[in-house]
């Protein structure tokens, strides 16, 4: 199987092509013969670690076993330790600077080993210098202990979001968020705060059922995340609401059929 590394970044210009042929030099490097898929790279907010941890962990759903997960990141005013690692579950390998970034990953899907990269000192663009050369090693078959040190799993930063923080806006203008909604019951009317502004909303499974411009939560497609978006309009985009924005969610009227635009389920 070709090995894949995925990179998920707030490095988008041409820093992201850097990246990209860093690890495939470290690769010819470490073995010519090898073969090596290096992206897609995956945007993040920039300098968002909780945006980044969800990311991370959103495309380890996904990822084959062996996919390394390389993040860098723009974040932190302090220097951190570098890691590169394999999980407990899934057999993934991840790599990056201990910022809590690779948080969520480790806390859901446990750590089976783990190794902090000998420390040159600061170098400008470390994530180029030293992060790229060694995912490059590491996919072209380089074993894990030969790139450093044993590290303890429980000394890697996690940044897990809390009970209505958003961790993701999407191109729709969707945002995802966690939601403790056992008490609610599709066709509660909602009053939605975010971001210093109030939303009359609905709380359904299907948002696409609903009218153009509602304001709907639903259960989400990640992570068994909550999600708030309005059916066929700009969302979140027209508000100005970003990552790191808090959902508070209230039942304003409890169901009492069906929503505007639906049939009665």
């Amino acid at each position: 199987m070709t090995p894949r590394v995925v990179m998920v970044s707030d490095c988008t210009d041409v820093a992201a092509a850097e990246l990209y042929l860093a690890v495939d030099r470290a690769v010819r490097e470490t073995d010519p013969s090898v073969s090596v898929q290096i992206g897609p790279l995956v945007p993040v907010r920039p300098y968002s670690i909780l945006h980044t941890a969800f990311l991370t962990r959103l495309l380890a759903e996904s990822a084959a076993p062996g996919t390394v997960l390389m993040v860098v990141v723009n974040s932190r005013p302090e220097r951190t330790e570098r890691l590169v690692g394999r999980t407990g579950h899934g057999d993934l390998f991840f790599a990056g600077a201990n910022t809590g970034a690779l948080g969520w990953l480790t806390a859901d899907l446990g750590v089976r080993e783990c190794y902090e990269l000998t420390d040159p000192g600061f170098v400008p663009f470390g994530g180029k210098f030293v992060h790229a050369p060694a995912v490059g090693a590491l996919a072209a078959g380089t074993p894990l202990a030969r790139l450093g040190l044993p590290f303890p799993a429980d000394r890697i930063r996690r940044l897990l979001p809390q009970e209505g923080t958003v961790v993701h806006v999407d191109n729709f203008g969707n945002a995802k968020f966690p939601l403790a909604a056992g008490a609610l019951r599709f066709g509660d009317r909602l009053r939605v705060r975010i971001g210093g502004h109030v939303l009359d909303a609905v709380y359904w499974e299907r948002m696409m059922d609903l009218a153009d411009g509602t304001w709907v939560v639903y259960p989400g497609s990640s992570l068994g995340l909550h999600e708030l978006g309005q059916v066929r309009s700009a969302g979140l985009h027209g508000l100005g609401c970003a990552v790191g924005d808090r959902v508070r969610v209230d039942v304003s009227r409890p169901c009492s059929g069906a929503p505007p635009g639906t049939s009665s389920p």
